[in-house]
This record gives C-alpha cells, sequence and structure tokens, in this order.
C-alpha cells in the first residue's frame, strides 16, 4: 500500500476522479450472487450478510463479457473490474493493520484473508438510531475522535469521514467503518474538489479534522455545511449555531485547522460531556473465534452447494492479465496505475 510520490499522486487522482464522476458502468450487469442478501452498498462494492452477527464485504463483480462482446465492452469490463479490485485490495491491507492494532471504536475484522472479500462484524447503522439527543450525538463524537486518533497515531488517514461511514453496536457505542479511501499521511487529497477533507493537496490528521467538523455540522443541523473557496483558497464557511458555544467552537477550529493534534479536538469534545453515560458496555454475545469458524462453516457449505463462495469472482492473476491486457502496469502489493477516462484506441461509440 505505500508507494513512491508518483505512484501516489497517479492512483489517488484516479480514485479521485472515478469518486467524484459517478462513472456510468451501463454496458456491465452485477453479478447475481444465489442466496446472499445485499445489505450495503458503496462505491466500490456490495456487504453480503453472512449471518445475524456478520457480513462479509466484496469488491463489485460484473458478469463475464459474451464470446461476442464488443471492445468498448471489454474495456468497460477491465477497467471497473481492475478498479473494484484495487479500491477492495488497498482496505484489506488497512483492516489488516488494524486486525493487528486494534481499538473498541473501530470495527472488529472477523477474517480478512479469504479472497472473496472482507468478513467483519454486523453493526447498526446511523438511521437505525435517530433521532437521537444532542447529549448522546456528542459521546459519538468523541468516540470517532478516539478512533480517528487512533488511526492517526498509526500514520494513516480515513480520508472519508461521514455519516455513512459511522455505524454502531447493539449497546449504541460508535464506530469508524469503511477504509477503502484510507492511506499514508502525504497521499493526494482524494475529495479536493469537493472541500470534504478541505483545500490540501495532501491528506493528513488536519483534513481528517476538517471532514469531522463538516459532518457533526451535518448532524447538529440537518444539512450538509455550505462551504465555498474563491481563487485565492480561502474558505468561506456558514455560522455555526448548534445551540452549544462549546460545539460550536470544535466545529469552527476544526474547519480553520487550529487543532495541533486530533487528541487536542478530543480533548475539546470532551468537555461538551454534561450527562454520565447510561449506555452498556459493549458486548459481544459470540466471540470472534467463534464467528471465524462460523465464516470458514458457510464458506465450505457454498462451496459444496454452488461450487464457489461468489460467482464470477476473478483470482488476483486473472486480474493482473486483465490489467496487463490494456497496458496498465502492476505495482506492489497489486496495485496498478490508473485505467484512463477513456478505452485506448477504441471508438467511444464502437
Amino acid at each position: 500500500m505505500f508507494h513512491s510520490e508518483a505512484e501516489q499522486n497517479s492512483l489517488e487522482s484516479t480514485r479521485h476522479s472515478r469518486f467524484i464522476s459517478g462513472y456510468a458502468d451501463t454496458t456491465l450487469t452485477i453479478q447475481y450472487q444465489n442466496d446472499l442478501e445485499i445489505i450495503g452498498v458503496g462505491a466500490a462494492g456490495q456487504v453480503y450478510a453472512v449471518n445475524e452477527h456478520t457480513v462479509l464485504k466484496a469488491c463489485r463483480i460484473y458478469e463475464p463479457p459474451s464470446p461476442n462482446a464488443t471492445a468498448r465492452v471489454l474495456w468497460d469490463y477491465s477497467s471497473e473490474t481492475v478498479f473494484h479490485y484495487v479500491i477492495l485490495k488497498d482496505e484489506r491491507e488497512v483492516l489488516q493493520l488494524l486486525a493487528d492494532h486494534p481499538h473498541p471504536n473501530i470495527i472488529e475484522v472477523i477474517d480478512v484473508d479469504q479472497p472473496e472479500g472482507i468478513y467483519l462484524r454486523k453493526y447498526q447503522q446511523f438511521s437505525d438510531l435517530m433521532p437521537a439527543p444532542q447529549m448522546e450525538r456528542i459521546l459519538w463524537y468523541q468516540e470517532i475522535l478516539r478512533a480517528l486518533s487512533h488511526l492517526h497515531e498509526l500514520g494513516i488517514t480515513h480520508s472519508d469521514i461521514r455519516i455513512d461511514n459511522i455505524l454502531f453496536n447493539f449497546e449504541r457505542h460508535a464506530l469508524l467503518s469503511d477504509f477503502g479511501a484510507s492511506c499514508p499521511f502525504g497521499y493526494p487529497n482524494p475529495s479536493l474538489l469537493l472541500l470534504m477533507n478541505g483545500v490540501s493537496d495532501v491528506v493528513s490528521d488536519v483534513t481528517d479534522r476538517f471532514a469531522m467538523a463538516s459532518m457533526i455540522y451535518e448532524l447538529e443541523t440537518g444539512g450538509r455545511p455550505d462551504i465555498s473557496i474563491n481563487s485565492s483558497k480561502e474558505l468561506y464557511f456558514p455560522t455555526v449555531q448548534t445551540g452549544d458555544v462549546v460545539l460550536d467552537a470544535l466545529i469552527q477550529n476544526a474547519w480553520q485547522g487550529s487543532f495541533d493534534s486530533t487528541l487536542a479536538m478530543l480533548r475539546h469534545a470532551e468537555k461538551l460531556g454534561y450527562g454520565r453515560d447510561i449506555r452498556q458496555p459493549t458486548m459481544h454475545s459470540v466471540s470472534k473465534t467463534e464467528l471465524r469458524e462460523q465464516v470458514l462453516l458457510w464458506r465450505t457449505g457454498r462451496i459444496n452447494k454452488y461450487g464457489c463462495v461468489l460467482f464470477s469472482l476473478l483470482t488476483e492473476s486473472q486480474i493482473q492479465a486483465l490489467a496487463e491486457r490494456y497496458g496498465w502496469q502492476p505495482r506492489r502489493a497489486t496495485i496498478w496505475k490508473p485505467a484512463p477516462t477513456a478505452p485506448p484506441h477504441i471508438d467511444k461509440d464502437q
């Protein structure tokens, strides 16, 4: 996952452009997976229910092109397949690191070693808990800041802090999830044009704190912050009125880059603790070891029944062959140089 500066710029530029362009894979069909319920869809793949305690996060898998497919369809299939595989590969590496350095406010990895994807403990989404009183939301902000502080101590940014990427256990504790955009400090900012992470060209703990402030603003006001920029890269922020001057200052200071660390932002947030935390401590009814055993049994059952866990899932060598077919050169850790924005030497109307 760690590349030269040129490789970083190349990969992150493509990740950014693909995420914000809403790339339309209209020529492709998502592969149907028998007896699997999709419970979540993200920019790079699907989340399937394994059982009541575990989910499988897999990259987006497309039906293979027919033998008489056009050159455009073949290119689209290869481009999208390689792209989604790379994103999941990056997330797998981050989650492996986090499995070795766990934190109570970061999602728990059950099994990161299977080719079909990443098995995770199942959690609740924001929508399952809302509306929630401000006092409880403040506890969530503190927990996510603890998770971010832990991540930043490892030299990694999340780079995609938003409501959809916050999950909750059944005791209503907040957990940071979705590490598909995560990267080491100094990588190009994947959301620069959207100002999600501020105006810095590269990501750091500062950019994550900026995004955290925007998420808090949205949860407190019900709307996303209207942040604009002029030609001199000066930012204009909306007026912050959450009903709590300490919380207002937290948002404003993070936007303005006034905190010298995520720990400092957390200490500010902890001043907001006006009431006693009445939530129960996190208690897992099924251990990670038991869930891993259940995953292995579930995988064996699908292989016995269907011959595979997921239909049309390519092997790593097949992915590499697709990349090399179009001149996308493999990187270390199977990270490829980005695909061009249009198929080379192919009529786009073909």
